[in-house]
């Protein structure tokens, strides 16, 4: 009764307070509700108001942590210009006091009356969404686990003919370890020339390599790194240098990219050549794309803008893209010094006068990039500067001017290069000049190379729908005489032209004429069809006379070997001054390329014989496979084999009889994921964490690791030194893996009889441990009760010493009666306390 009558009067003093409300209750209600809107608030009458006064602002988003003052004027909300800097809006430096939200230059804005929240939406300054760039850098999260390797490529040669044989190789020898490595080639011949050695040394290096910095340092024998016209020399020294091959995620050249403005969400799209890109929506304001593929020469990249409504606008903008340029704000460079090498391959240490050479390289914008070289030897120095410069979007011109002084013979002189190329899928041009001064000498003319020539060229190209293709070269070499070259001719004019074209799919043909003037006057006529017969297989005939050689006519039949087809073979025979009939036949292996050939020329017959290939050892495992220059992965499964290998989520290969796998072709500096293929995982085999990702430098082997261990399920009851089953749940842990193993159901559990482990330890609170020992369990007999392993007592040898215990010395044991733990079975075990 009490609780109804609570109920009743409850329901009164509601009633009440509702007729208060209804007739004129205003007073008690704004007591009550501090967040009231005063009587007769309207739309109309709010924006007449001069608040809201203090407002919350979020710009993009983003939380500001300053208020910003708003107020109605004449229905046009306004913005205190001071607070709207503050906040990061675009206000003008003269705006002072109120300034109307419209009046600001922002996508969006929106006011929240109730909350006391601006929110605001800016243009896009091609940031954050609306910059879009096309050139994604590849993962760079590839760890470096690399291995120490001796590393040899040979090829070797052996012929017969007219009666004499011989023999000859070439090999370089190679330690290597990560970015790091030292190396050697050496070549050998049974039989020399005159003053030529059997066996050379060629050249000897220390690489170290830089990927971060993008340079490579070099000491010993090497090629100078230089601009694109300086003579490269051989040299014993010291060289740094850029290597932007290093680096696989840097754009090194310009590529195009487009600007644009609009007012409204928009979907964007881009075409370059033959495909098109849909790079997704962008914000109201400017947006940028950066980096879209092209080839190189003119091209042109159209933006196709799709508006809420579906409308597209299309943009387009003209492009020239080189590799001689280089993307803005990079810069290439190279320093080198050594003793010039001289007779290369002939003999294996003459070195003569010290000579060093630099050049710098800096991309000024996407149009222009500069270069500037300088060299010296004893007696000589040589500078120059060059330019490349994009005109417009269909041409590039290069100039360069040198300047040389050498002051044993008393000469100066100069060089000027200008060149101009057009390059396009259909018409490109190309002309060039090279003009050296009579004086003008560089570091290889120096020391025995000729001087420069002067240089004139010439090449018109022309393709047709890709089918056909049609180019026109013109050169001329114009010689002073030197004494130590009489044989060179003063002057030496060339003409050659060419054309292709495919008749039908897989059948092409192919001319070739040519013109020479100089000493004398010759032209040279060529033709031929090839035939492309699937599987490898292709065929060709061609024929060719001209004014100073005879007619002549072959034919050949061509299977090429690869991994797929692993044997090739060729049939080749011509006709003419020298009837010639050859036949090859090669196998690709995969520990290495062999091959054969028998040839008859002119009433002789003669045999060749080559090997090529590359021994490897690494991981204390010797392999042998064929040659391919690239980097290897040595993929470790513990020493479980069959196990199939991904890369890259396809198959790599299997772990042979140790759990090892060498996988060749590895894209160096470039991160790639290794797996296995759980599907075809042995039963014997189990696998943990699997996945690595690796990174492999130039020339190295990379070490993987996968966490694959032989697996033989193995159970065992375990139970206390009483003979109490162990509860479930109970934590031992394998000695010496230390792999944790849980205590199931009625004390059983589940170990890897195939592991190495000895032992299983469960620790106890005092310190001491109770240990099963493995050694002494019997293995499993199929359909036997499980057995039984009673632990011993293992104290902490700290314990042992401390307390003495007779009888219980370091290092001694005594036995325990053996105890009946078969609950009524008839079965005994032995235990052992420590």
């Amino acid at each position: 009764m009490r609780r109804l009558r609570q109920t009743a009067a409850e329901r009164v003093l509601a009633l009440a307070a509702l007729l208060c409300i209804a007739f004129g209750g205003s007073v008690a209600h704004a007591q009550s509700d501090p967040f009231a809107l005063p009587s007769g608030m309207t739309a109309r009458s709010a924006s007449a108001q001069s608040g809201p006064g203090l407002t919350e602002i979020v710009v993009d988003g983003e939380t500001r942590v300053r208020l910003v003052d708003l107020a109605w004027h004449n229905g046009v909300l306004t913005i205190d210009a001071d607070a709207a800097r503050a906040a990061g809006l675009p206000v003008s430096d003269g705006a002072r006091d109120k300034v109307p939200l419209d009046s600001l230059r922002i996508a969006k804005w929106s006011f929240d009356p109730r909350r006391q929240r601006l929110e605001v939406q800016l243009l896009r300054k091609s940031d954050r969404g609306n910059m879009i760039d096309l050139s994604r850098a590849p993962r760079q999260d590839g760890v470096s686990a690399p291995l120490t390797a001796v590393r040899i490529d040979y090829d070797l040669t052996g012929t017969v003919a007219k009666g004499r044989s011989g023999v000859g190789g070439y090999a370089d020898v190679m330690i290597v370890r990560g970015n790091t490595s030292i190396s050697s080639g050496f070549q050998f011949t049974s039989s020399p020339g005159p003053g030529v050695s059997r066996l050379t040394r060629l050249d000897t290096s220390l690489d170290i390599m830089l990927p971060r910095s993008g340079l490579t340092i070099t000491a010993g024998d090497m090629i100078s790194a230089g601009g694109q016209s300086q003579r490269a020399l051989r040299l014993g020294g010291f060289r740094i240098a850029s290597d932007y091959s290093l680096r696989p995620d840097l754009v090194t050249s310009p590529l195009p990219a487009f600007t644009g403005q609009v007012s409204v969400p928009t979907g964007v799209e881009v075409i370059s050549g033959d495909q098109r890109y849909k790079l997704g929506d962008i914000e109201p304001g400017e947006f940028t794309v950066r980096n879209v593929p092209a080839n190189n020469g003119r091209g042109e990249v159209s933006v196709i803008v799709r508006d809420s409504l579906g409308r597209e606008v299309i943009q387009d903008t003209r492009f020239y893209v080189s590799r001689s340029l280089l993307a803005p704000g990079l810069r290439e460079f190279a320093v080198n010094i050594g003793f010039v090498r001289r007779r290369y391959g002939v003999r294996s240490n003459d070195y003569g006068p010290l000579a060093g050479s630099a050049y710098y390289r800096r991309g000024l914008s996407s149009r222009l990039t500069v270069e500037g070289t300088a060299e010296w030897t004893p007696g000589l120095i040589n500078v120059g500067a060059r330019g490349d410069l994009v005109l417009g979007g269909f041409a590039m011109v290069t100039a360069e001017l040198r300047y040389s002084r050498d002051q044993d013979a008393g000469l100066s002189g100069s060089l000027t290069h200008v060149g101009l190329e057009s390059v396009g899928r259909g018409f490109s041009m190309r002309v060039s000049a090279t003009l050296p001064s009579a004086g003008y000498r560089d570091v290889a003319s120096k020391n025995g190379d000729p001087p420069r020539p002067r240089e004139f060229l010439g090449q018109i190209s022309y393709n047709l729908k890709g089918s056909t293709q049609f180019q026109l070269t013109a050169s001329r070499q114009e010689r002073r005489f030197d004494p130590r070259y009489p044989f060179f001719e003063p002057r030496v004019d060339l003409v050659t032209g060419s054309f292709r074209t495919q008749v039908r799919p897989g059948i092409d043909f192919f001319a070739n004429a040519g013109y020479r003037s100089g000493a004398s006057r010759s032209y040279t006529v060529w033709g031929g069809i090839s035939v492309q017969l699937g599987g490898g297989r292709s065929a060709q005939t061609s024929a060719s006379g001209g004014s100073a050689s005879p007619f002549s006519a072959g034919a050949g039949y061509y299977r090429h070997a690869s991994e797929v087809q692993p044997i090739g073979y060729a049939a080749e025979a011509m006709t003419g001054p020298n009837t010639r009939l050859a036949g090859t036949l090669t196998y690709r292996s995969p520990i290495g390329r062999f091959e054969t050939q028998a040839e008859y020329v002119g009433g002789n017959v003669g045999l060749r014989g080559n090997a090529r290939g590359t021994l490897l050892l690494a991981g204390g495992k010797l392999f042998a496979r064929n040659q391919s220059g690239g980097s290897y992965a040595l993929v470790r499964t513990g020493d479980v084999d069959g196990v199939t290998v991904l890369r890259e989520n396809r198959s790599a290969g299997m772990t042979s009889s140790k759990g090892l796998l060498l996988v060749e072709n590895i894209p160096p500096q470039v991160p790639l994921t290794f797996d296995i293929d759980a599907d075809k995982l042995p039963s014997t085999a189990m696998a943990r964490a699997t996945k690595v990702r690796i990174v492999v430098p130039r020339h190295a082997v990379g070490l993987v690791t996968l966490d694959v261990i032989r697996f033989r399920p193995q159970l065992l009851l375990v139970t206390d030194p009483q003979g109490a089953n162990l509860p479930t749940g109970t934590i031992l842990i394998a000695r010496p893996s230390g792999e944790r193993i849980m205590v199931g159901f009625d004390g059983i559990v589940e170990y890897n009889g195939a592991s190495a482990d000895l032992e299983l330890e469960q620790p106890l609170e005092s310190g001491a441990a109770c240990v099963f020992n493995l050694r002494l369990i019997k293995p499993p007999v199929p359909g036997a009760p499980i057995s039984p392993a009673v632990c011993s007592i293992r104290l902490p040898e700290e314990l042992v010493e401390r307390t003495g215990a007779p009888g219980r010395t370091k290092g001694a044991s005594r036995r325990i009666p053996p105890r009946d733990n078969t609950r009524g079975k008839g079965q005994s075990a032995e235990r052992t306390r420590h």
